[in-house]
């Protein structure tokens, strides 16, 4: 078996926010919950048992995961403990911060988590959508999360949701998740139809104006997850992120229920793999369903296999693909990739060369 990533949605889509863009709200999901003790034990077993891989990293998302509570993820690491079987673990919370206290942070720090923190901007941008179910701005909560993961000294990145308004903000945005002291930052464009998803011309023009700041001010200081993946394609590698990579279909995802979908992006019935309490894990991830989803991702429209920066993209995610004149779905953020990599091309091209020390 190859090396996969199950990702967790140990609480579904339940959320302590109302996101005005969220893609993962509207998933028809039945009798929401948090993934039961007996659920969360056959996962941790089971994925430890059948990642080939010697470093496994647990990678915990939703909706909200933090809303799973603390004993829950006390619990995450006792069934850790229990199979490892002399595997290295990693674990990985993605949170909008909302919930993080001295407790959560002291747990988060000696357990050795990785916090995601989601944020999108200053406050006048980030405040434009990301939202309490009461219509509140959530800047200020999600800073005094960002100050706690700092005094505890816990190792962080942050992702930031690109949609129409900040996407006009690009070396404003990256200034301020740099001053904020961001290490690592991800630059995520707005999934699915909704009215704040930006445009390509628009969102090729913020990757460049970010590439820019960071090239002149940060090289080598800081992460930039789109830099640094499609660094990789430049030498000759699969870029780590699935959406740039040929093939996919190796990062499934995991429900509260049990339920195994192909991907994050398509927790539709239509996608649905089985249930692992049901079926062994290793069944369902090698299984004639999930193989063809993952080979799909390489079924391109002309224009893009003719297109030369292929080699970095791949069509990008199919989620991203329709139909408009092209013969056969494509990327609607090819213009955006195609502006940011003919842009970028001269220097990942000179890092390269600095790389093999030509």
């Amino acid at each position: 078996m190859n090396a996969f990533q199950l990702m967790a949605k140990p609480t579904g889509s339940i959320c302590n926010l109302a996101c005005q863009y969220c893609f993962y709200l509207e998933k028809p999901h039945l009798n929401q919950r948090a993934m039961s003790d007996a659920v969360l034990e056959c996962y941790v077993k089971s994925y430890l048992e059948n990642a080939p891989q010697q470093q496994v990293t647990f990678l915990w998302q939703g909706g909200e995961p933090t809303m799973a509570g603390l004993d829950f993820y006390q619990k995450v690491i006792d069934f850790q403990h229990k199979y490892s079987a002399g595997k290295q673990i990693e674990n990985a919370l993605q949170t909008n911060g909302i919930l993080l206290n001295a407790d959560w942070c002291q747990f988060l720090r000696d357990n050795q988590f990785l916090v995601g923190l989601s944020i999108d901007g200053p406050e006048h941008l980030h405040d434009a959508y990301r939202l309490t179910k009461n219509d509140k701005g959530t800047f200020r909560q999600v800073m005094d999360a960002l100050n706690l993961l700092i005094h505890y000294q816990i190792p962080f990145n942050t992702l930031t949701v690109v949609h129409n308004l900040n996407v006009q903000y690009g070396k404003e945005v990256y200034r301020f998740l740099k001053r904020i002291g961001s290490p690592y930052m991800q630059f995520i464009p707005l999934m699915g139809d909704y009215p704040q998803q930006p445009s390509a011309k628009d969102y090729g023009q913020f990757l460049v104006d970010v590439f820019d700041e960071w090239y002149a001010y940060d090289v080598g200081k800081i992460g930039i997850q789109f830099i640094e993946q499609w660094f990789m394609a430049y030498l000759g590698l699969q870029p780590g992120l699935c959406i740039f990579r040929e093939t996919c279909g190796d990062q499934p995802v995991i429900e509260q229920n049990g339920d195994i979908y192909s991907c994050d992006h398509y927790v539709y019935p239509a996608y649905k793999l089985g249930n692992l309490i049901e079926t062994p894990l290793r069944l369902l991830i090698d299984s004639p369903q999930q193989k063809r989803f993952g080979a799909m991702k390489s079924f391109l429209s002309e224009r893009c296999q003719a297109c030369k920066f292929r080699f970095a993209c791949h069509g990008g995610c199919p989620k991203h693909r329709i139909a408009e004149g092209f013969g056969a779905p494509h990327n609607r953020f090819c213009e955006a990739y195609y502006r940011a990599l003919s842009h970028m091309d001269p220097y990942l091209r000179q890092f390269v060369a600095s790389f093999r020390g030509q």
